[in-house]
């Protein structure tokens, strides 16, 4: 299998790290400091678990020279997809995201049509520096095919990293239920600046991430889509409907079971582009929440008010990189 991995920052990275394991040729289409440094001396992917590995992979920043594809990964940020994806100009027979947001797959169809899956990943990653990424956070990876999706194809995404990636039936229901997730913790983070275990141990940060966590999924049960619980300690469905005390206490725990397992370096992605410098995804994960949610008329103060936060935030990044 040859696979192109669009925007290989974190994330890509580790992933083409994992699918070139599975026996795939891989090419990462990253930033030009990454992309030298992966042709140079190789990629160094880092686990809090795992011993460090180095992985000689083809590596570009130029997607044009990426050429055709079995499979297409974008990891890039939301704002980078559309310039990446006009820019790359080979073909592919899979592709997937592993982007925040609801409407996430929505590039790909427009782009790579029936090969398009819905994906959502639920793995965490650092670019430490170039050439070298962290495996920050275990987690699973979720696909299932659209309505207009070349029926196996997802299952065929699957079949490349099976201990991996699952396919799904009802990926609208995991899709929406990471939704809720990204835009709760993002929001604590963001604008706190706390590492994520501290989200869950500290009682005020815990509060907000359940209160978003509900009003998320009272857009979502306007769609009509159930939110779900996914194997692991994220269970949002429980969450959700469990009585306010007993949701706080699991999520308590959770944070106390990160510190126990060493996982205490993650940083959520938008904490990460704040302190680069980066621009953050709001319009990809909080402006389609809120947008339906004022189609409807609900009432998500709480939702609302952090997408206001974000957006200046966003807002100064940008102005202050000129």
């Amino acid at each position: 299998m040859r696979v192109v991995v669009l925007g290989a920052g974190a994330l890509g990275s580790v992933y083409g790290a994992w699918l070139a394991d599975a026996g795939a040729e891989v090419t990462l289409v990253a930033r030009r400091p990454h992309a030298e440094a992966i042709r140079e001396r190789g990629l160094e992917i880092r686990g809090y678990d795992t011993p460090t590995r180095i992985y000689h992979l083809d590596a570009t920043d130029d997607p044009a020279a990426a050429g055709d594809a079995d499979l297409v990964l974008v990891a890039a940020k939301s704002f980078d997809v559309p310039g990446l994806l006009e820019a790359y100009t080979g073909r592919a027979s899979m592709a997937f995201s592993v982007q925040n947001g609801v409407d996430q797959a929505l590039p790909l169809v427009e782009r790579f049509g029936a090969a398009a899956v819905e994906a959502v990943s639920m793995v965490g990653g650092t670019l430490v520096g170039p050439g070298v990424a962290a495996y920050t956070f275990t987690g699973a990876t979720y696909v299932g095919d659209l309505a207009g999706t070349a029926p196996g194809t997802a299952a065929r995404i699957a079949a490349a990293l099976p201990d991996r990636i699952t396919e799904r039936a009802d990926i609208a229901s995991v899709l929406w239920t990471k939704a809720s997730l990204a835009a709760a913790a993002m929001g604590v983070v963001a604008l706190t600046r706390s590492i994520y275990h501290r989200m869950f141990l500290t009682p005020e940060l815990r509060e907000a991430f359940l209160d978003l966590l509900c009003e998320v999924a009272l857009v979502a049960r306007s769609e009509g889509v159930p939110l779900i619980d996914l194997p692991g300690p994220m269970r949002v469905h429980t969450f959700t409907t469990l009585p306010r005390t007993e949701a706080l206490d699991v999520l308590r725990e959770f944070g106390e079971k990160l510190v126990a397992t060493g996982q205490t370096a993650v940083k959520v992605s938008a904490l990460q582009s704040i302190e680069r410098g980066r621009p953050l995804e709001v319009d990809a994960v909080y402006a389609p929440l809120v947008r339906r949610a004022t189609e409807r008329g609900l009432a998500v103060p709480l939702l609302a008010g952090v997408s206001r936060m974000m957006f200046g935030i966003d807002v100064a990044i940008r102005e202050d990189a000129g």
